[in-house]
């Protein structure tokens, strides 16, 4: 998992325990601020008003202080995936909630049944309505029932606004009382439990009138902490009056208000004041137009997860009365942690920090010893600190696999909680073993001590590797460079592309008297350079800085040939001057930097049709002196791959490439073989196949056959070419069937509330808009709301398009290819009783669908002994669950409406069948 995934489990993780702090009527925790932004709940969380009495935390209520504004434009559904709890995810944009959701739920496991009262008081009398979203919509409810068998379904309340047009008097809040919980077993009898007489959490609902003097606030967008994988460092809240006021209005910003932010370790805001003035806006007043705050995160360096705190707006100062005193709500910013545990390690040389964290990075390299001791520890050192603040004092333990070559200067570094961030030094030093082993290198790696665990045990270690020079014993010239570089020796050459360049450095095994020279001949002049000697002196010959005289400075001559990986030798001659020694010869190879092929393409394959794609291919760099031949074939594919069956015929499969067929301007690009006098072509077709899987992409292979030139018999074959072959199918679109089962009682939407569930309950890694395959309307009657029928009004198929069964992101699951159920005809629709295969491969399954099997809209012969048993008669339509509308009658619950479903018989294809409203049947999801 990244950090960034990291940080959006903590997001979650946090917002579900905020939501389950304690608090009754008036009460409120800091995942309610989140989601809303008010000043109220953190005045309470942090102490700075007296809580009320504790409430149950055996229920979740996702939202407990909600704040409406007449003229919000947000209506916020409780979220299960958005990182803000609700969707659409509040921003800067956001000037409040004109409707919004919030979500109960018991937190264990029970049997039986668990009733919650509900009542609501309220002095905004129809300047705010109160329904049940889930399930629903519906009026209302008296009581919440929830069942048991495991975790029970979420039920949630909305509140939306009246907007009108009058001042209204400033009104305590509404309560929504949900009052001590009546727990039951499987018979309906009052038992004891988790839940019985335990008092569930209020709600408290507020409305801001929007015809009043006031000011309005946005909210503000999530922010991380400043790090290497942060994106949203800063972000930015707007305020601004609502009328016109007669003087000057000053708003206090404190961006300190809560011990959270103390010092502003989280986060800093400017401006600290705002000023609107009165007149004409925009003109000569400024009250009506939006002033920004911009809030700045800060890094704490510390691992503190998700973390929430309160700008304050305080009270307005005017000497207009009606803007003297206005609290406006406070802005709560949530603050990502980019602070990760680990290393931070700076160079020798400066301006070079690695970090390590939880996952392996490579040994840090770039470092020297030599094992006369004439660099000391010039070379061989490096600063090092932690990433974060520790619990308790860590300690670096450190060990070498040097052996006799070298000397651990600072066996161990300790940092305490106060300088965890101060670098401390590693030192090491070279130490003669009279042998002539020639350059190696050697690992220096530590181990910590500490009573810290997320240090001792699961942050990634970083190791350092030194290389040691051997200038002791007999070797009173060496050639010397860092590690990471190669060693310049036969097996290990000194290795940069054409064009490039390396170094290498000759020291001596002590101060030489007087200037030493060494002459240096390239064995190869066409593959590398050297100058012609180079000079140590008592100035460098313990060195190895970039200027000077002792650097051997490689130029890797850039050639126009394809001659792959060529070897050269650095000869070195028998010094002169003060030091009469000849050093060992030195290393080099100079890779190729010119393709040996060039590939281009024109044109696509489309099925059905005689399109196809030319392929170009040419030779790059240098004319072959005999024939090149290659062979071309589709790749092969899994049956599972997308790519299966989509490339089909290519003429020819064999080109041949002549001597002095190298292109023209082969070192530009691909695209120049397409115009190259000199290239080879063959045709690429695709595969017509019967399903709907949009254009799909294929891979050609060119394989490099037997051929007598040693550069080309040498060279990589090309790589593989991608050919796409257009799709000539309608469109596909997806259909999956919900996991969970629902009654035939879907709320007044009726069959919209079904294509809300739809999308709520998407398998994972399906995206799409999805409707159910459910109509309401079984005779025609259009008095009916939202109804739905077979190619009419909100019909969910579209004609000519394939539909497929989709069950995940994978290729072989969500694919027409594979799982491919029906095409609709030219009228959008298709025959249930003859299709590829099943919607589910569940055999017992029963979808709510409202129709017969032939698509026609199904009545229930069942109603006909009910009916006289309903006397409501506003109920004139009662098929389908009164458009799914209805479980029972609503003058007599022992009177169950019925509804149609389809009846999976296998082989693709169903049966209907009546079924009574308040049993639990599955949905059929299709994508718009």
């Amino acid at each position: 998992m990244n950090h960034y995934q990291n940080n959006r489990f903590s997001l979650i993780l946090l917002f579900s325990l905020l939501v389950s702090v304690p608090n009754c009527s008036g009460q409120v925790s800091a995942g309610d601020t989140f989601l809303f932004g008010l000043s109220e709940q953190f005045d309470k969380l942090f102490g700075k008003e007296t809580a009320t009495a504790v409430c149950s935390t055996d229920v979740t209520i996702t939202t407990k202080k909600i704040d409406l504004v007449e003229d919000g434009n947000v209506s916020a559904s409780f979220s299960t995936t958005e990182d803000s709890g609700i969707t659409p995810a509040p921003t800067e944009n956001d000037w409040g909630y004109s409707s919004f959701e919030t979500c109960i739920y018991p937190n264990s496991p029970f049997t039986g049944s668990v009733e919650i009262p509900v009542s609501i008081s309220s002095n905004y009398g129809a300047r705010i309505t109160s329904t049940q979203s889930v399930p629903g919509p519906a009026a209302f409810p008296s009581k919440l029932t929830f069942t048991g068998n495991g975790l029970t379904a979420r039920q949630c309340l909305r509140f939306t606004v009246v907007n009108d047009s009058d001042r209204s008097a400033v009104v305590d809040p509404m309560t929504v009382d949900l009052g001590k919980m009546v727990q039951k077993d499987g018979d309906g009898k009052v038992t004891s439990g988790t839940y019985s007489n335990k008092d569930a959490c209020d709600i408290s609902v507020s409305l801001e009138d929007d015809e009043a003097p006031g000011v309005r606030v946005s909210n503000i967008r999530v922010m991380e902490e400043p790090g290497p994988s942060a994106t949203t460092t800063y972000g930015t809240f707007k305020v601004k009056l609502r009328t016109a006021p007669s003087a000057n209005v000053t708003i206090p910003i404190n961006d300190v208000f809560d011990a959270v932010n103390v010092g502003n370790r989280e986060g800093t805001t400017n401006p600290k004041t705002l000023t609107f003035t009165p007149g004409t806006c925009p003109g000569t007043g400024n009250w009506c137009a939006d002033q920004t705050v911009r809030v700045d995160s800060v890094d704490d360096l510390e691992l503190d997860g998700l973390k929430s705190y309160t700008i304050e707006l305080g009270k307005t100062t005017s000497t207009d009365s009606e803007y003297s005193g206005i609290k406006p709500r406070n802005v709560v910013v949530y603050n990502l942690d980019q602070s990760v545990p680990g290393f931070s390690v700076l160079k020798f040389s400066g301006g070079s920090t690695i970090n390590s964290a939880s996952t392996s990075v490579p040994a840090i390299t770039g470092f020297a010893t030599d094992e006369n001791n004439q660099f000391g520890d010039k070379y061989s050192n490096f600063q090092i600190r932690l990433r974060s603040k520790p619990t308790n004092n860590v300690t670096l333990n450190f060990t070498s696999d040097c052996g006799n070559k070298c000397t651990i200067q600072t066996p161990s570094l300790v940092f305490t909680p106060s300088d965890w961030n101060t670098y401390q030094t590693f030192r090491a030093i070279g130490k003669t073993d009279s042998a002539n082993s020639g350059n190696q290198n050697y690992t220096v790696s530590f181990t910590v001590s500490s009573s810290d665990t997320t240090y001792s045990t699961t942050v990634y270690k970083p190791s350092v590797t030194i290389r040691s020079c051997d200038n002791d014993g007999t070797h009173l010239i060496q050639p010397c460079n860092y590690s990471g570089s190669p060693l310049g020796t036969m097996g290990n050459q000194l290795s940069a592309a054409e064009g490039g360049s390396t170094q290498i450095w000759l020291i001596t095994q002590s101060s030489p008297g007087s200037a030493v020279s060494v002459g240096l001949t390239s064995s190869d002049t066409s593959e590398g350079t050297v100058p012609a000697s180079v000079s140590i002196d008592a100035s460098n010959y313990n060195t190895m800085e970039t200027g000077a005289t002792n650097r051997i400075g490689l130029a890797h001559v850039d050639d126009a040939v394809v001659d792959l990986t060529q070897n050269w030798t650095i000869t070195t001659a028998t010094s002169s001057g003060g030091l009469t020694y000849d050093p060992i010869d030195i290393y080099a190879a100079t890779t190729d930097d010119e393709k040996a092929f060039y590939v281009t393409h024109t044109g696509s394959p489309k099925e059905g049709t005689g399109n196809v794609a030319t392929v170009h291919v040419c030779l790059g760099g240098n004319n072959p002196s005999q024939e090149v031949v290659l062979n071309i074939s589709c790749k092969t594919y899994s049956s599972t791959e997308a790519a299966y069956n989509e490339c089909d015929l290519i003429n020819p499969t064999q080109i041949t490439f002549p001597v002095n067929s190298e292109v023209e301007g082969a070192k530009a690009s691909d695209a120049d073989c397409a115009t190259s006098a000199k290239r080879q072509s063959f045709t690429v077709s695709g595969k017509d196949d019967l399903f709907s899987d949009g254009d799909q992409t294929f891979d050609i292979r060119l394989v490099m056959a037997a051929n007598t030139d040693t550069n080309y018999q040498n060279a990589t074959s090309p790589s593989d070419h991608s050919i796409t072959n257009e799709d000539n199918e309608p469109a596909g679109k997806k259909i999956f069937t919900t996991a969970n089962s629902y009654k035939g009682e879907m709320g007044t939407d009726g069959v919209f509330g079904a294509d809300l569930t739809c999308n709520n309950n998407k398998p994972t890694g399906v995206s799409g808009t999805y409707k159910a395959l459910i109509i309401s309307n079984s005779v025609g009657d259009s008095s009916i709301a939202n109804h739905r029928v077979p190619n009419g009004i909100n019909w969910v198929l579209s004609p000519n398009y394939h539909y497929y069964r989709c069950t995940g992101s994978g290729y072989n699951v969500c694919s027409d290819e594979y799982t491919n159920l029906f095409v609709a005809d030219g009228s959008a629709l298709f025959n249930p009783t003859s299709m590829f295969r099943d919607f589910s491969t569940t055999a017992s399954d029963e979808f709510w669908t409202g129709m017969k099997s032939d698509l026609t809209p199904a009545t229930q012969a069942a109603l006909n002994p009910d009916s006289t048993a309903c006397n409501d008669a506003s109920l004139v339509y009662r098929q389908n669950c009164h458009g799914f509308n209805y479980e029972t009658c609503t003058t007599n619950a022992a009177t169950y409406f019925y509804g149609e479903v389809w009846v999976r018989n296998g082989n693709g294809s169903v049966s209907n069948a009546s079924r009574r409203c308040d049993l639990l049947k599955k949905l059929i999801c299709v994508e718009q």
